[in-house]
């Protein structure tokens, strides 16, 4: 059963209501009974618990963001079930009246200093919401649901006492996460992002004009030139990689913070169905690798190697556009391009070669990386 926690401040002062008046105190009992009922129907239920899996599917299924690098449980990660015994899953939920409001991705593992480090199976901690569970008169989620999700996040780090946190606000529902608010108290450093994220519920032809006049004329470029394969399950299977391209892939996935070996990581998430890779071809020299990890719902361009030799030619519209087509033959609903840092004057490295994320008719989605160091 979910675990209750009770708040430790002055039930006066939760009630937000001043003591002088009479009428008043009498309106404020009535209010602390409220909110121990309310107490009562909230909890938090941690990956160890029996109740969590189920909770956890019904919260994903209902995430605005979705992003297939969080599955649950970790050992879907790929690569993470071969090292799983590195990392403790410490990822819990918030839960009200039966229903998930807050999901929380974490781990807990030992860097090769010997200090505690808080993310999430390499890639950063992240949150997850429950859209269905907004209260329509305010646009935001049940307080007390916010008060656990605080209240646990500082309690695991007062117990865990981490060198490091690194923490992905996906900024859901457009409100930025109660998580952030606790890191930023404790000194935590904020780095804004930018997603560039496209619709693929519009049609092929409405996709292809949003596109902009000179990135079509690429498409069309490697439409003739290339040969462009899309390789999922068996296919996969089958394939004899160059796995010395695929070794510079590590960081650019979000896994430099791990032991994860990258080629494990490719073949697990292709033959797990929950990715694909998109390879081109110029005179059968390969010039362009690119992984993509997608839910029923979202597909995420996840990390590409691009061959020196193609440098000077435009490869990467022709293969980006092919991945968005797939995508949507799956029924994925968004295409997202991946994120970076506001404040860079140019796209991030995979995508500034040749053209800009933008191009493609995506819109700007927030995010915020948050890193608190001890």
């Amino acid at each position: 059963m979910p675990q209750n926690f009770i708040a430790g401040r002055d039930e006066k002062e939760a009630s937000g209501l001043p003591e002088q008046k009479v009428g008043i105190l009498e309106d404020t009992g009535l209010c602390r009974k409220n909110t121990e009922r309310n107490r009562k129907m909230h909890g938090v239920i941690e990956a160890s618990d029996s109740e969590f899996c189920q909770h956890w599917n019904t919260l994903y299924a209902n995430d605005p963001v979705q992003n297939p690098l969080y599955m649950q449980q970790g050992a879907q990660l790929p690569g993470v079930a071969a090292e799983k015994h590195l990392f403790t899953d410490r990822s819990f939920l918030v839960i009200a009246e039966d229903e998930p409001v807050f999901g929380c991705s974490l781990t807990l593992h030992v860097d090769q200093q010997g200090r505690n480090c808080m993310g999430y199976f390499g890639l950063e901690a992240s949150t997850h919401v429950n859209r269905l569970t907004m209260m329509e008169c305010s646009n935001n989620f049940n307080p007390e649901a916010i008060r656990l999700l605080q209240q646990h996040i500082h309690k695991l780090i007062e117990e865990i006492q981490p060198h490091s946190v690194e923490y992905l606000d996906p900024i859901s529902c457009g409100i930025m996460s109660p998580v952030t608010q606790v890191l930023l108290l404790k000194g935590g450093k904020l780095v804004a992002q930018k997603a560039e994220v496209i619709d693929l519920s519009l049609s092929r032809r409405t996709l292809y004009r949003n596109v902009s006049k000179s990135c079509r004329g690429w498409i069309e470029w490697g439409r003739r030139n290339l040969e462009i394969e899309i390789l999922i399950g068996r296919s996969f299977d089958n394939l004899n990689l160059d796995y010395t391209n695929t070794l510079s892939l590590n960081a650019k996935a979000g896994l430099a913070n791990s032991s994860i070996s990258p080629r494990l990581a490719y073949e697990k998430l292709i033959q797990q169905g929950n990715g694909f890779l998109v390879q081109g071809r110029n005179k059968d020299n390969l010039v362009f690798s690119a992984l993509f990890a997608h839910t029923d719902r979202t597909c995420h361009f996840v990390c590409a190697d691009v061959s020196t030799d193609s440098h000077d030619r435009p490869v990467l519209p022709a293969l980006i556009w092919e991945a968005m087509l797939h995508s949507k033959a799956r029924n994925c609903s968004q295409f997202d391009l991946g994120r970076y840092s506001i404040s860079e004057s140019s796209e991030p490295a995979d995508l500034k070669n040749k053209f800009s994320a933008k191009t493609f008719g995506g819109e700007s989605h927030s995010r915020l990386m948050v890193t608190l160091i001890e």
